[in-house]
């Protein structure tokens, strides 16, 4: 035997009905602070680092971007360090 039971109800009375805390003030709280975080780590020692990690997407949207539209996109400085070596 199966016995199904549906209940209409929120999210906030929900939580009301099994006595838990509203804890939505906190979360907003958190996530602000998280934000400002984030924010500020950008202008610091991490800053670097970010940029670092960041260099091999870089590359491999450079070489897509050749793949399928045969234009290079690097720069100019670059095509002549490579146009001097093969000479």
């Amino acid at each position: 035997m199966k016995i199904t039971i549906d209940v209409d109800i929120t999210p906030e009375e929900l939580r009301s009905f099994l006595g838990l805390p509203n804890v939505e003030k906190l979360q907003e709280l958190m996530l602000s602070r998280a934000q400002e975080y984030l924010k500020g780590a950008g202008k610091s020692q991490y800053a670097d680092m970010v940029s670092g990690a960041m260099q091999p997407l870089f590359a491999y949207q450079n070489w897509v971007q050749r793949m399928l539209t045969g234009v290079d996109t690097t720069p100019a400085d670059k095509n002549k360090k490579g146009d001097a070596s093969s000479e």
